[in-house]
């Protein structure tokens, strides 16, 4: 499978997306940039209570979901949990059938996190339940595929990482790299004992963590 490259805007930034041959799974999505879904302004979201907090949670997912559906009908449906802890803003999990997000960094970024996060972890269970079952097997999890979607599908700009504030959330403040794409975060004990010599390995390359990484 080929796939070409080209560049638009997305609210002032340019982003990269891909077009797929027309016979892919994803072409159906089109080469233009979809429009972000709507949201309330920082100022209203910032005076919900945490019930509607939550309440806007699950509405932002549904919406992100059914835009997805819309396309892909057969698309099975995540179940929502609030219970993510740590530095990480959210994951989806297939095998779980479920999206995990973080309640804390929710709270505390509010807009960033429904207009970002939410259809970050979407566009991860929309590549994962379409492109992956299509093909039978894995792609990378930040490769074209789910910046397709996170683009022709959402209107957002694909950014791997988030930029939020994690000093209360995460209680494993030192950043170690592997191999992956994504940081793995160590409690002061084992980045201690990693300055010992203690060797931790990822579970998914195996390689031995290295750190801790600069924060530049």
């Amino acid at each position: 499978m080929s796939c070409s490259r080209v560049a638009h805007a997305v609210d002032g930034s340019v982003v990269s997306r891909y077009r797929f041959p027309v016979d892919h799974v994803l072409a159906c999505l089109g080469d233009a940039v979809a429009d972000p879904l709507p949201l309330a302004d920082e100022q209203t979201l910032d005076a919900l209570s945490e019930p509607q907090l939550h309440a806007m949670l699950q509405s932002r997912v549904l919406a992100c979901l059914a835009r997805a559906r819309a396309h892909y009908p057969e698309m099975r449906m995540p179940a929502v949990s609030c219970r993510l802890r740590g530095r990480t803003a959210g994951t989806a999990e297939p095998a779980r059938q479920r999206l995990r997000f973080n309640w804390q960094l929710l709270c505390e970024n509010r807009h960033h996190f429904l207009s970002q996060t939410v259809p970050h972890e979407v566009a991860h269970w929309v590549v994962m339940e379409v492109v992956e079952r299509a093909r039978g097997q894995r792609v990378k999890p930040h490769g074209p595929e789910w910046q397709q979607v996170m683009t022709n599908l959402y209107g957002v700009a694909p950014e791997v990482t988030h930029r939020m504030d994690v000093s209360r959330a995460s209680p494993m403040p030192w950043a170690y790299g592997c191999d992956c794409e994504t940081p793995h975060y160590l409690s002061h004990r084992r980045h201690a004992n990693a300055l010992r010599g203690q060797r931790y390995r990822c579970r998914q390359c195996g390689k031995a963590l290295k750190g801790p990484l600069s924060d530049s």
